[in-house]
């Protein structure tokens, strides 16, 4: 019959000089690239500034609060594609808030920056297809969402805030009319800070 008796256990090696070698590589190759030239460089961090949100704020069923609003952006990346402004990006990061029990949507092109008008105070298309947001959301009962609007205004835009509309659905189930809203939306005030 065979020996079949427990392995031993090898002989322990010295593990010291084999975790040194990645240790010693890394700081060679780290003084290496340390050459002192005697001139700085401006930092490239981004700007640390930001800004309260604003309370929460109902049209219908939906409640509405702006996390930040952003103006002066040059252009926008996204995934696959980016983008140069016309005049300047100016970006809203909204939470849609549904305490309803029901299925509600909210539609990006309803919700207007404030301050500009025509077609620059809607959405710009491209620029949320570069950003991959959607056209509208089915947001669940007892749910939200946190969702991205780019606007492509002129330079010169004074932009105080933001005018977010929710649904039109009636007020409850087997109801009528539909729930209280007001007829353009509702205005959350903001002043944006620029980049």
């Amino acid at each position: 019959m065979a020996n079949r008796s427990a392995p031993r256990p090898s002989p322990a090696r010295p593990l010291l000089p084999l975790a040194a070698l990645p240790l010693a590589a890394l700081l060679l190759a780290v003084t290496a690239c340390d050459a002192d030239t005697g001139t700085t460089t401006p930092s490239a961090a981004p700007s640390t500034a930001s800004q309260p949100p604003s309370r929460p704020h109902q049209d219908g069923h939906l409640v509405f609060t702006l996390l930040a609003l952003h103006c002066g952006i040059p252009g926008v990346t996204g995934t696959h594609s980016d983008a140069l402004a016309d005049g300047q990006f100016c970006s809203a990061r909204l939470r849609v808030d549904n305490p309803s029990p029901d299925f509600h949507t909210y539609v990006v092109k309803n919700q207007r920056l404030e301050g500009v008008s025509g077609r620059p105070a809607r959405p710009d298309s491209f620029a949320m297809a570069v950003r991959r947001q959607h056209e509208s959301i089915s947001i669940g009962g007892h749910s939200l969402v946190e969702v991205e609007l780019w606007y492509d205004v002129p330079r010169d835009a004074k932009v105080t805030g933001l005018r977010v509309m929710g649904d039109r659905d009636p007020a409850a189930w087997m109801a009528t009319t539909p729930a209280a809203h007001a007829p353009d939306g509702v205005v959350i005030r903001m002043k944006p800070l620029t980049e």
